[in-house]
């Protein structure tokens, strides 16, 4: 009798062991989480590393799908050298994003932003995070580097003003002309990121886009150039460094003309530009 009652003692606690394996088999602690994939449609990279000329465009194309739980919001995060702000993506969302329940299921988009101008390196972090908290983050480093490749040929340009109105032919390096002092023209940053003084030797020695970049990103930023006479003609061999939309430029001041009539003291600069 006794060993008969051991048995199903033995029996029973088997049982019950069975029992609760299958109760914690049948209730996970974790949920599948949600899913990312990812591709910049330029370099065709999935996450990483990838390298760009300045002004590059980078489209990043998403498609994200729920796991167990509905998709909840998805963001991304920019740190270093260009952070755009803010992020908008091709179906207009504004970033982060709590996805509507048209998405909260499947979530495809499509991130298009300028690389940017400045020479150095930006972190993209996507993140999706689904209604239990469980988030899936792929990361692009993107790093802007100047291209290696010789400067085109030297291309003639003036700029005038003509009394009291703005000057011309200054737009497409980002400068603008509006105003003198009794003995300087001054030619200021209007639209540029960066306007530097070089060397007159400069103009002969920088043959590369490299040479150029790393010679205006070393310069340091002046607000104007007051190099030409407002009062008399002269001769001269000044170089300037310019950054405008991603693209280095470089100038050479050779003369400047003064003339009086009846609109006024008109003065013009000549000069050559390389890029």
């Amino acid at each position: 009798m006794k060993m008969r009652k051991f048995r199903f003692l033995a029996v029973a606690l088997l049982g019950a062991s069975s029992m609760f394996l299958t109760s914690c088999e049948e209730d996970p602690t974790t949920s599948l989480g949600p899913t990312l994939i990812m591709e910049e449609l330029g370099s065709g990279k999935s996450s990483g590393e990838i390298t760009v000329t300045p002004g590059t465009t980078l489209s990043f194309m998403w498609d994200s799908r729920k796991g167990d739980r509905d998709l909840n919001t998805f963001a991304v995060s920019m740190s270093g050298t260009n952070v755009v702000t803010p992020i908008v993506t091709e179906q207009g969302n504004t970033l982060p994003y709590t996805l509507s329940n048209a998405d909260d299921e499947k979530y495809i988009d499509t991130l298009t932003v300028n690389a940017g101008s400045n020479l150095g390196k930006t972190m993209y972090t996507f993140t999706v995070t689904d209604k239990n908290s469980n988030t899936k983050t792929v990361s692009f480093e993107v790093t802007v580097a100047a291209g290696s490749n010789p400067l085109g040929a030297a291309t003639p340009f003036q700029w005038q003003r003509v009394g009291g109105a703005a000057g011309t032919g200054l737009a497409q390096f980002g400068l603008a002309w509006t105003a003198n002092t009794g003995t300087s023209a001054i030619v200021k940053q209007d639209a540029s990121t960066k306007m530097v003084s070089l060397p007159s030797s400069s103009w002969t020695s920088i043959t590369t886009d490299v040479a150029l970049a790393a010679a205006v990103d070393a310069g340091t930023d002046m607000v104007d150039y007051r190099g030409v006479s407002s009062a008399a003609n002269g001769t001269y061999d000044d170089v300037l460094g310019v950054l405008h939309n991603g693209v280095y430029y470089i100038l050479h001041i050779t003369k400047g003309t003064v003339t009086t009539g009846g609109s006024g003291t008109t003065i013009t600069i000549d000069g050559e530009s390389k890029m």
